[in-house]
């Protein structure tokens, strides 16, 4: 067969392995995302309980990585310390090599069944999980076409005399070998599938064992990787259990190499086979890692602490969104949590902007004025950059709940654009015109406006906490306050006709200008409390 014909088959048998770990993944995380979290959460008690929950949760997804990002999202949120974490990821490690024990077994001739009951299920389904569980059955069938597809296209590698050539080349180099493979497996996202790769590989029987197990070795290597790139601009929180987790396979890893040769005889005496023995490397690898470090992962947690510290303020008072992270999109709650912190950095920029507000209101110089504009432009391209971040989740992954929570936080993204627009286009140039015109309104309109922007103030921070914690007691006092807010509102406006009805000298033009900025405040309070209805389950008013 020609040489590019067979490369030709081979892309195409690993592009397939790909895509279909892909949709059991993202199947099983779109059908039981929510589920798993859960499962995650109860996981906690112990390093054990942690270890064998993260195994549990990676044999359903059937990748490590998205067991990490799941994983790194309950850290980023602080709902688990940075031990549990690693302890979670090792888990992982190892139930990432429970499948690749299954899936070394010839079962190809579930293959036809399983992409038509996946077939089926998806195209007659009438609700979003069984949608996903069609998609899941549709992923194993092309996995298991795709093994077939790729021991076929390999085959004739054995006759091949350029082939031999390069495979005998790189026997006897296994730091070359590794590095090669961690390369692959990081293009890939999956160490399952490079190790699935070598298994194939192997059954044309002319595979040198000694690269297959210097792949397997890359691919542990190289599988830590990806969920360490999908939060590099994550929280410091949740970058640290991927990171103990490169640290514990590269020193497992680097203690391995050396011994090869070693290792090859004892597993070849236990399996003859060089595809089982390909896998049950695999597993000792993992097994090892999880011996020796389980019993430190506080140590680990405190190291990962060390190497990465908290952010710094500087940071934080960055202009530009931080935790935006495309690659965090496989995960949508890590990319769900990753959007709410930068509502919620868009909502400080909007308290800013209303400090200043009332520092202008006080007679406050241009430069508040400046800075007020600013800011603006600074929730401009915060509200831009969230939606669209969101918006490329799409609707297909994301469960009903999250699809609400996803609507919770463009809602709140877009009241504070509004209002920001409210406070710039409105309030800004009522008191600057008034300035520039200088009018002068009196202390009591002025201390009315005061207890009125603080109270909305209050409201602003209330309505941060409704969006972190979608707790309805919480959203049910920033309503109580709305309402308080009103009549406050209508006591202050009640009160300045009654002094402008009793002195006739009052400034009709102050007067104008002190109602409009009332009125302002009024929409804004209302624009704040807009989404705790939804969390309270009441009607807005």
């Amino acid at each position: 067969m020609d040489g590019t014909i067979v490369l030709i088959n081979l892309l195409g048998g690993v592009a397939l392995l790909l895509w279909g770990l892909r949709m059991v993944s993202t199947g099983v995380m779109r059908a039981f995302g929510r589920e798993l979290g859960v499962f995650l959460k109860f996981c906690l008690r112990n390093r054990f309980q942690s270890f064998f929950g993260g195994l549990t949760v990676t044999m359903l997804l059937q990748s490590s990585t998205a067991t990490a990002l799941l994983t790194a999202s309950f850290a980023g949120r602080g709902l688990l310390p940075a031990t549990a974490g690693i302890a979670i990821i090792l888990g992982a490690d190892v139930g990432t090599t429970l499948v690749a024990q299954i899936l070394s077994f010839d079962l190809s001739f579930l293959a036809p069944v399983f992409l038509f009951l996946g077939f089926v299920r998806h195209a007659t389904a009438n609700t979003t999980r069984a949608k996903n569980l069609g998609r899941i059955l549709l992923g194993l069938g092309m996995m298991l076409s795709a093994l077939a597809m790729l021991a076929t296209a390999s085959e004739p590698i054995r006759d091949s005399s350029v082939s031999q050539y390069v495979l005998t080349s790189l026997s006897g180099e296994p730091v070359l070998v590794v590095l090669l493979a961690a390369v692959i497996t990081i293009i890939a996202h999956s160490s399952l599938a490079t190790v699935l790769f070598a298994l194939s590989l192997s059954l044309t029987g002319h595979f040198p064992i000694d690269v297959a197990y210097a792949m397997v070795l890359g691919a542990n290597i190289g599988g830590a990787v990806p969920p360490i790139m999908a939060t590099l601009k994550a929280e410091k929180a949740a970058r640290r259990a991927p990171l103990a987790n490169l640290i514990c396979r590269l020193i497992i890893v680097v203690a391995t190499i050396p011994f090869i040769a070693v290792i090859e005889p004892q597993l070849a005496a236990f399996e003859p086979s060089p595809a089982r023995q390909i896998v049950n490397l695999h597993t000792l690898v993992n097994l090892a890692c999880a011996v020796v470090f389980l019993p430190f992962v506080g140590p680990l947690g405190r190291l990962t602490e060390r190497l990465l510290p908290e952010e710094d303020e500087a940071n934080e008072n960055s202009p530009q969104p931080l935790y935006l992270d495309k690659a965090a999109l496989e995960s949508p709650q890590l990319a769900m949590a990753n959007a709410v912190r930068e509502t919620l950095r868009m909502g400080d920029v909007l308290e800013k902007m209303c400090r200043c507000l009332r520092q202008i209101l006080d007679g406050a110089n241009g430069q508040n004025f400046r800075q007020v504009r600013d800011n603006h432009a600074v929730i401009k391209d915060f509200d831009g950059a969230i939606k669209a971040y969101l918006t490329k989740l799409g609707r297909e992954s994301l469960d009903e709940q999250d699809e609400y929570r996803c609507t919770e936080i463009l809602n709140f993204t877009t009241a504070i654009d509004h209002i920001s627009n409210i406070v710039v286009m409105n309030m800004v140039e009522l008191v600057e015109t008034a300035q520039k015109n200088q009018v002068a309104i009196s202390d009591e309109d002025v201390e009315d406006e005061f207890r009125l922007l603080d109270m909305v103030l209050v409201n602003l921070r209330m309505s941060f906490s409704v969006l972190m914690t979608a707790d309805a007691t919480t959203a049910s006092r920033l309503i109580e306050r709305k309402q308080t807010f009103r009549v406050a509102e209508r006591k202050a406006v009640n009160e300045h006709l009654q002094r402008l009805r009793s002195d006739q000298m009052l400034d009709q033009e102050a007067s104008a200008i002190h109602l409009s900025l009332l009125s302002d405040m009024r929409r804004i309070n209302s624009l704040l409390s807009s989404g705790a209805y939804l969390v309270a389950g009441q009607k807005e008013k």
